[in-house]
């Protein structure tokens, strides 16, 4: 049960990451969709992201849908003027999230062998 659960989960991100990457691409008028390293890489890391972004959704809808808006933040298209300088944001907002994630878990196993 548990692996048909992951497996949803990452298909979802994936099908979040295709999304949002084809999103942004016919918003600014991107319309080359090529097949290349960068495609690849950059559907890799919005799917990570958005696989992450689904468990802290799951867990609590407000800090979901500040990690996918943080998501955003990724893409140098959506904030021109902004251009490299929020995508560590994004990731600090992501690392947090981790951090609280895996301490609450680690807590909880320590609790219960005591």
């Amino acid at each position: 049960m548990l692996k048909n659960i992951n497996q949803l989960r990452i298909l979802k991100a994936v099908v979040i990451s295709f999304i949002f990457i084809y999103i942004t691409n016919s918003i600014y008028n991107l319309n080359e969709f090529t097949l290349s390293i960068n495609f690849f890489m950059s559907l890799g890391i919005y799917s990570i992201l958005s696989y992450v972004a689904l468990i802290g959704y799951k867990l609590n809808k407000l800090v979901g849908l500040i990690l996918f808006f943080s998501i955003t933040f990724l893409s140098p298209n959506m904030y021109p003027e902004l251009e490299g300088q929020l995508f560590p944001v994004t990731y600090v907002i992501f690392a947090l999230f981790l951090t609280y994630f895996f301490g609450v878990e680690m807590y909880k196993k320590w609790k219960t062998t005591i």
